[in-house]
């Protein structure tokens, strides 16, 4: 898989199942960089209902790797999923998550991000839930 370029991420479809956790990345035009960046990331970023981060599901593309990844805050452990799981449409990406789950009772909010070598270039993007 080559590596894309960084795009405006503009809306987040997240579908739930039993075991599994579909995100797509809708994305707009091509970010305006200066220099080609090294590395990005979509992602989104799942708050409890006090509104603290609980966990991020992410995608991140660089020249030597494409993988996904669930970061979760309480335990501070990172599931990884090789760029099989990825599939890049160019107008959006789509990561699946297996074995995932949203895991919290109620969910303050979802939000979804980008950032260009760690550097927040989109925060706050809308996340519809399919349930």
């Amino acid at each position: 898989m080559s590596t894309p370029e960084p795009r405006e991420l503009l809306l987040v479809l997240v579908e739930v199942d039993d075991d599994n956790i579909t995100a797509t990345f809708d994305l707009g035009g091509p970010l305006p960089l200066d220099v080609p960046a090294d590395w990005f990331t979509y992602g989104l970023t799942l708050a409890g209902s006090s509104g603290g981060p609980v966990k991020q599901f992410g995608v991140r593309f660089s020249p030597t790797e494409t993988k996904a990844f669930i970061f979760e805050f309480t335990s501070a452990t990172q599931a990884n999923y090789d760029a099989a799981y990825v599939d890049n449409r160019g107008s959006s990406v789509v990561v699946k998550f297996v074995d995932a789950a949203l895991g919290v009772d109620s969910i303050g909010s979802l939000t979804g991000f980008a950032t260009v070598e760690g550097e927040d270039v989109s925060i706050d993007v809308p996340v519809q839930l399919l349930t």
